[in-house]
């Protein structure tokens, strides 16, 4: 109550300051004396209800109660103020119904209820808030559908419905508003086609309607319809067709989100010509590269100089990686690829891109060597280039990969032993190498990496000599698959410190001697795992 503490009154002379001079609160004063005309309360702690007395403010004009941890529905009082023009009360547990009383704010300008667990349809009063220029209700579970009179609150500049259960089509009315900036209706169960009047809002800056079931195609003039657009997502729906080339004619445009839809052809080659993208973001489509030519769009994204994001994964991209991606901007955080045909090796100048957090070529027809140039993209944080046709040893570079928390290399013909710089890789969860022509002993500082938490999969391989007692460190690994291989020597008995141990495979090797009685300490493997886990060890000592 630390923030409220100027509300209670001094014990000493039990006199109460004036309300006033209380934290949050502001007020005005004429002859009939002082009125509250703000209670500005955000974060301040509250917990319990809203109270119906809020009611008697009736100079109230500012009402900001977001960030805090208040419960119960929206008093139906809230309705008497009728001199609000900002209401807020965002981030708190509200639950039940928006009150039809909510209506009566004729001035109000800005409602705000989003992150709550509000229930049921927009209240049809809301027609009558004809000044509001926000009205923003993203993450609640409201349900219906999204109501055509909407379009009559021509002032409004954001309407921010996402993450919803709104169902039905995005009424046609919408595209009557004039100032609008900002439209999100991401992560509703809207579905149908959308009216061509939507992307003919010029004012709009920033469009989401991703994760929805709509259909459709994207208008080709959409780039010379929407020119102010800065962030357009579409992701997770059905559209098909091309990907508009008016696209190219947005010089603001920073976030091209496609992803997740059945857009197929070329990517314009052009989409990046104005230098401005941060995202682009066209992952799990049909989009196609068949010839050199068709790459060309890498080359205007080399000047987009703050690019962080660019996913191009699941699509049928074909043909050699361009050298053009090692030139990508020194920004790039993300390079997804996966999921395509691309052939040839991985150009060794990638390691130029220094900022990269992850990197996945996985799933392609990439041959060669991993580039040991790899080990120079410092603040990397997952490597996945699994089923691809890599060769030759793994880079012992990867070892400076200290920020790594993801190796997956398996299904490759990756070959030669295994490098103990891996163990330099002190916060890495998981590793899977499987599947590769990987030999020689696993390195002791591969089997004491206390970070592993996920997994370690060497399986399919051609390791052999004996597993190393030091095995005893991965007390917090959940999954080890060590099987077919050439391991040999007994079952270390250390196996019984990795409590926390759920699948464990060790089949296929040579191991011998007895089973260790210390793994009777790990109550979380299951027998039958246990049993399929040391089967095929033909000198090993019976269950």
């Amino acid at each position: 109550m630390g923030a409220l503490s100027s509300w209670d009154g001094d014990a000493s002379n039990r006199s109460a300051p004036h309300f006033c001079r209380w934290n949050g609160v502001t007020c005005s004063s004429d002859q009939h004396g002082s009125h509250v005309t703000a209670l500005r309360l955000r974060a301040f702690g509250l917990e319990g209800n809203i109270s119906q007395s809020l009611g008697n403010l009736s100079h109230l004009q500012t009402l900001d109660l977001s960030n805090n941890n208040l419960e119960g529905e929206i008093p139906s009082s809230i309705g008497n103020l009728f001199a609000l023009h900002f209401l807020n009360l965002s981030v708190n547990h509200l639950s039940g119904n928006v009150p039809q009383s909510i209506g009566r704010l004729s001035e109000l300008e800005i409602l705000n209820f989003r992150d709550n667990d509000i229930v049921g349809s927009i209240p049809s009063s809301v027609l009558n808030l004809t000044g509001l220029t926000m009205l923003s209700a993203t993450e609640n579970y409201m349900t219906g559908r999204i109501p055509d009179w909407l379009g009559n609150l021509t002032d409004l500049t954001d309407l921010n419905l996402a993450w919803n259960n709104f169902s039905g089509q995005i009424p046609q009315a919408l595209g009557k508003l004039p100032n609008l900036a900002r439209l999100t209706m991401q992560g509703n169960q809207l579905e149908g086609l959308i009216s061509p009047t939507l992307f003919n809002i010029s004012s709009l800056e920033n469009l989401n309607l991703g994760y929805n079931k709509l259909s459709g195609s994207l208008p080709p003039d959409i780039g010379f319809t929407l020119p102010n657009i800065v962030a357009f997502s579409v992701c997770y729906n059905k559209f098909e067709g091309p990907v508009p080339s008016s696209l190219s004619n947005i010089s603001v445009l920073q976030q091209l989100i496609l992803h997740g839809n059945r857009f197929h052809g070329r990517i314009p080659p052009n989409i990046g010509v104005h230098g401005s993208l941060t995202n682009l973001e066209l992952g799990n489509n049909q989009l196609q590269v068949v010839d050199t030519k068709d790459w060309d769009f890498l080359t205007p994204l080399v000047n987009c100089s703050h690019l962080k994001y660019l996913n191009l994964e699941l699509n049928n991209i074909s043909g050699i990686l361009p050298n053009a991606v090692s030139n990508l901007s020194y920004e790039l955080e993300a390079l997804l690829m996966g999921g395509n045909q691309i052939t040839g090796t991985v150009p060794s100048g990638i390691g130029r891109l220094q900022k990269l957090q992850i990197l996945d070529l996985s799933d392609n027809l990439f041959t060669g060597a991993v580039p040991s140039s790899i080990g120079k993209l410092s603040s990397l944080d997952s490597l996945v280039l699994f089923s691809n046709k890599f060769d030759g040893e793994i880079p012992s570079s990867l070892g400076n990969l200290t920020k790594l928390t993801e190796l997956v290399l398996h299904s490759n013909d990756l070959h030669g032993s295994m490098p103990p710089s891996l163990g330099n890789m002190t916060i890495l969860e998981s590793i899977d190498l499987s599947y590769n022509r990987l030999s020689g002993q696993i390195p002791q500082e591969i089997l004491s990496m206390y970070s592993l938490t996920k997994f370690l999969n060497l399986s399919n391989n051609f390791f052999s000599g004996p597993i190393s007692q030091q095995i005893r460190l991965l007390i917090s690994l959940g999954t080890m698959d060590l099987s077919s291989n050439n391991l040999s020597g007994e079952t270390p008995h250390t196996l019984g410190s990795c409590v926390t141990l759920q699948f464990l495979y060790l089949q296929g090797n040579l191991l011998q001697g007895q089973i260790p009685v210390e793994l009777n300490a790990l109550r979380g493997l299951e027998i039958s795992i246990l049993i399929c886990a040391l089967t095929g060890n033909p000198n090993l000592g019976s269950v």
